[in-house]
Parts: structure tokens; sequence; C-alpha cells
């Protein structure tokens, strides 16, 4: 990264936000100091736990969201409960670290970029919540008479907003979801990093306990592997124990066999997952085994389908663990 200030951009995304949790977690190893945060809808809100720099705080509100949908827990007010309790508004007012959220005026739809010294006093968990009323399956957020809306309706990962604060490094987290995304300020930042997944990330409207740590797990290996501490794409290797050949032939092959995401794998577990999985198809030949993975290449398949095969093929053949 590049000398000056460095920007966390977090985009809005629902429950998906937890993957976000763990973009930080690592950030944190990494030793890398956040100057500014700028985030949409559920970014907002896990912005303001960066702000504060409590990340075990941070861990304990996601771990409270309960099962539901995001209206469920809004008409609860489970989420405001939850952040009343676990965010400190004097500390992100006095944090070093500069916050900022989006939220959009209704049914204007005026745009409103706000840092933390914008926003009045007493007021800043009422614009939290403004930024994530993901209407219309939630209701306009009301303040001061005035009815505010999600922000994604106008920036859904507010990139500008930090470069306007003065970021030279912008690490980007995109959770692939609905929303209006002004990439073109992508080009303005010196340093550019932008942590995003290869799974699927599930639904942004339904909050589930399980998936949540799950997503917290994979930012974590997303961002360790974009910062070179690990190898892979979809699958996470201990760097330096494969070839860049080999590497893609063993991401293929766990690919395959459906090996579980969240582990970080040395060629010595690879291969003995690899092996356990391929116990599984003992009575079948090496191809239909494979074949039955994948419900078989046929005519309509993307290319890509075939070429996953064959680097498998390939990985299992080279390291002798078809018998």
């Amino acid at each position: 990264m590049r000398k000056g200030k460095t920007a966390l951009v977090l985009g809005g995304g629902g429950s998906r936000g937890a993957y976000e949790i763990g973009v930080w977690q690592a950030l944190n190893e990494l030793g890398v100091e956040i100057n500014i945060v700028t985030g949409t809808s559920i970014g907002a809100v896990n912005g303001a736990l960066v702000a504060q720099n409590d990340f075990e705080t941070a861990k304990k509100n996601w771990k409270e969201l309960e099962e539901g949908t995001i209206t469920e827990l809004t008409e609860k007010n489970q989420l405001r409960n939850i952040l009343e309790k676990n965010l400190s508004e004097e500390a992100i007012r006095s944090s070093l670290t500069e916050y900022g959220i989006v939220t959009v005026e209704f049914p204007s739809f005026k745009s409103h970029c706000m840092f933390i010294e914008e926003i009045p006093k007493g007021e800043l968990i009422d614009y939290i919540l403004a930024s994530s009323a993901c209407f219309p399956m939630i209701n306009p957020y009301e303040i001061n008479d005035k009815k505010f809306i999600d922000g994604a309706y106008f920036d859904n990962i507010p990139v500008e907003m930090a470069l306007k604060k003065g970021a030279k490094n912008v690490i980007v987290v995109d959770l692939d979801s609905i929303g209006i995304e002004r990439k073109d300020a992508y080009t303005e930042a010196q340093f550019l990093k932008v942590i995003s997944c290869r799974w699927s990330l599930g639904s942004c409207a339904a909050f589930d306990p399980k998936n949540t740590k799950r997503l917290i797990r994979l930012g974590y290996l997303d961002t360790m592997k974009g910062f070179n501490v690990f190898s892979g794409q979809k699958y996470t290797f201990i760097k330096g124990e494969f070839t860049k050949r080999g590497l893609a032939e063993a991401d293929a092959a766990a690919a395959i066999f459906e090996l579980d995401p969240t582990v970080i794998y040395s060629k010595e577990i690879l291969d003995k997952k690899l092996m356990e999985a391929f116990k599984e198809e003992k009575r079948k030949t090496w191809l239909e085994g494979l074949k039955s993975k994948l419900k078989k290449v046929v005519t309509n398949k993307p290319a890509t389908l075939l070429e996953e095969e064959i680097l498998a093929k390939r990985y299992i053949e080279k390291n002798g663990l078809m018998w």
C-alpha cells in the first residue's frame, strides 16, 4: 500500500454483512491501520463498529442477531436494541477513524453522504438505521419529520466519500448485492484492493446464525488471500506448497469433491480429504465418479466446467490419489 490514509469501504448487503466482520478481523491481524471507514446499509452498521475499534463487540453484535428476516428484525426493533446496547456514540465521535454513511431522502431521492461530524449529536443510531432501511422491504425511517431509505439507492459502496476525505489506499468489501455502484471512483484511488467472495453468501434478507459463522470465516480467508498470506481462488492453501499450475489443479479438485471452503489446506491435508472423498466413489471408475459429482458435462454446460474437471483429474492422477 501507499503512504497516506487508508480507507475501508463496506458495501451493503443485509445479512451478508457478516462477511465484512471477517475482513476486519484479517485486517487487524495484518496490522492494517484504518483511518477512514465508510459504509452503506449493513456496511454503515459494521462501519460504526470499526470506528468504535471493538472487534469483540462486533462479533457479539452478530451473534445476537436471531434467525429471521430483515423485516422481522426491524419491526421488532431488534436491530435498534442491539445497536443501542453495543454502540457508543461518544466513542465513535472521538475515534481516530473517520466514519461516514450514506442514506437517501424519500420520496425526493436526495442523497445524504454524511461523516460523523455532520450527524446531529444523539441521532447517530437513527441515521445508521436510516441507511439500513431497505425499501420497499422496510418502511422509510423517519428523522425529524423527514423520511429516509437505504443508501444503496445512491451509492452501495461509497468509495467516493472516502476519497474526498483524503484516502490514498482503499480497501473495498463487495457483498455482491443489489444497489447503485459508482465504480468510476475506483480509478482515482492510488491503491485499491477489492475483497469479494467466489462462494454464494446466501440471501441478503434472511439471518441465519450458522451462515453468519461461515461468512465471517470466508471474509477472513478471502482477505488473507487478497494480501498474499495464503494462496488459492475458491479454496485457501498454505502459501508455497503448490506451483502456480498445481494451485489451479488443487483448487479444481477441492471444488469437484465439494470440500469445506472454510478450511486452510496444506498439501497433506488436501490429499487426505481428497482420498476420503474418492473412497466414497469406490465402486465407480475415476471418470464415472467425477461425472457423478458434477452431474456431468453435457453440451449446454459452460466450457469452464469442463476445464475444472480436467484440472481436477490432473491433480488426482499426478498425486496418485486414484487408488
